[in-house]
């Protein structure tokens, strides 16, 4: 007889103790999914800052220099700049949901260049390329605060993406 209370008291602790197990398990997996969809998004943002970056300077440098880059050079470099203008185009539009305040703000700033007039073609690849360099340097630090990554992990990360860009 004393024994069936001792197993219902035993099935009740087991039951609470697997449901708060499961619970926190469950948000530790949703926790670490949303932080991997945050990196990601700031990764492709970055990579596409960076491609950006890339295609300003070879073709400032170029008009600058006053010499004209080969064809499949200049393909190549419209092919940066369409994937990577397209890709920050959309982080500022879903920047909302996947970036800091700050940083959906360095995106959206940048993306407002583009409404501004030039009288010459190297003063509009100038303020591009000044312009591109900021949102980066800006959105490295906030992804820095927003992600909580140690200082060497970053310097990792930046690293990996200025080699991939050169």
């Amino acid at each position: 007889m004393d024994i069936i209370p001792e197993f219902l008291k035993l099935g009740t602790v087991g039951l609470i103790a697997g449901l708060f197990s499961s619970y926190l398990a469950n948000r530790d997996y949703r926790s670490r999914k949303w932080w991997e969809l945050r990196v990601a998004a700031y990764q492709s943002a970055i990579e596409s800052l960076s491609d950006l970056i890339y295609y300003y300077d070879r073709q400032y440098s170029a008009l600058i220099e006053n010499y004209q880059l080969p064809d499949d050079s200049r393909k190549k470099l419209d092919e940066y700049w369409e994937t990577g203008f397209h890709k920050i185009r959309k982080s500022a539009d879903s920047g909302a949901f996947l970036f800091s305040l700050e940083a959906n703000m360095a995106l959206s700033e940048f993306m407002n260049l583009s409404d501004e007039k030039n009288d010459t073609y190297d003063e509009h690849l100038n303020q591009r390329l000044g312009g591109a360099q900021k949102c980066l340097a800006k959105l490295v630090e906030f992804s820095k605060v927003d992600l909580k990554l140690k200082p060497s992990a970053l310097k990792r990360f930046t690293s990996l993406i200025t080699r991939r860009s050169t």
